[in-house]
């Protein structure tokens, strides 16, 4: 059975250590342009506030967005800042997908524009230049245990973020 091609941001699934799942409240403010979608990546920007703009490896991520906040506005938001939550995350190839051997490896997000019906993230493991370098966004545990979920084609896989801004060795606001 081929995998639906269905992007929805991160989804918590678990805590990696099995403790509580630490929720904090952002702000994004009106300058910072873009939405805000339910399951996106969150940075932090200098002036204080929050967006899901990305920068594919090149950003510490803040936390996951949980709730929506539309363009132009203030809003606030619920965000889960454990750096040891575990996600899951559909990747991006809608061809071959990732495989077993593809586990342990390390890849960064795709920031794709989640949708202004549903206020579900876009966001998507890019499966180009998957690597074992810890530079990179997240890290690929383990095919999500399913049953409509395969190796392959728009695989769903539970993820770690390596470029987290709570991890202490990272450096940055």
């Amino acid at each position: 059975m081929a995998n639906v091609d269905n992007p929805h941001g991160l989804r918590p699934v678990r805590h990696f250590q099995g403790g509580a799942i630490i929720l904090a409240e952002r702000k994004k403010l009106v300058a910072d342009a873009p939405a805000i979608f339910i399951g996106d990546a969150v940075n932090r920007l200098a002036a204080g506030g929050i967006d899901a703009t990305g920068g594919a490896g090149s950003l510490l991520i803040s936390g996951v967005a949980l709730t929506y906040g539309a363009t132009l506005t203030a809003t606030t938001h619920l965000v889960i800042e454990d750096p040891y939550v575990v996600f899951e995350a559909q990747d991006n190839d809608t061809v071959t997908g990732l495989v077993e051997a593809d586990m342990g490896l390390n890849a960064n997000l795709e920031y794709n524009a989640g949708s202004a019906t549903t206020f579900i993230s876009g966001h998507e493991i890019n499966t180009t230049g998957k690597d074992v370098t810890a530079t990179l966004d997240v890290k690929l545990l383990q095919k999500l245990n399913v049953p409509d979920n395969a190796y392959g084609a728009n695989c769903r896989v539970e993820i770690l973020i390596n470029k987290h801004r709570m991890h202490g060795a990272a450096v940055g606001v």
